[in-house]
């Protein structure tokens, strides 16, 4: 059986690649980009939406690689965003919570004094190093927060906006 820290720790882990995932996999500069009428019309991106396509399109040219994604499939992750920002949010609450979180760089660091306190200056050492590694992980994750909230405003609202005004 894992320890509860253990889990938190691995979901922690799979929802920062998760995050990571879908941003590397969207993160070509038109989809942070507006929706615009002129890219898509309302009609084709209801139709695009009812029949869901197999997947993505990645197409790779002079370096440039292009991600195609159908309206159902934007939707799909536009449903996500917000629960991915809770998500980081909570990270972030925790890596820099008080002394009595759990995970958090301050529990991390009173760990290492109890340690050093104890003589067992290698284990103190060693915490010392996860709350460093932790703490330097709080600028990228306010990264991935702050992208998610542009691709919100670029692409989800305004896909949901189209959406709803052909309907």
């Amino acid at each position: 059986m894992t320890s509860p820290l253990r889990r938190r720790t691995t979901w922690a882990a799979v929802a920062t690649l998760g995050i990571g995932a879908i941003l590397a996999a969207t993160g070509s500069a038109t989809w942070a980009a507006p929706v615009t009428t002129a890219s898509a019309t309302g009609a084709g991106l209801a139709a695009a939406a009812a029949t869901p396509s197999p997947g993505p399109t990645v197409v790779v040219q002079d370096g440039k690689v292009t991600v195609t994604l159908d309206a159902a499939q934007v939707q799909a992750r536009c449903a996500r965003v917000p629960d991915l920002q809770k998500r980081v949010g909570s990270l972030v609450g925790r890596i820099q919570g008080g002394a009595d979180v759990p995970g958090s760089t301050a529990a991390l660091r009173a760990r290492a004094d109890a340690a050093r306190t104890a003589g067992r200056n290698d284990a103190a050492q060693r915490l010392d190093d996860r709350a460093a590694l932790r703490a330097d992980r709080v600028a990228h994750l306010q990264h991935v927060s702050d992208r998610l909230t542009k691709v919100e405003q670029n692409v989800c609202a305004p896909l949901a906006a189209q959406l709803g005004a052909s309907s």
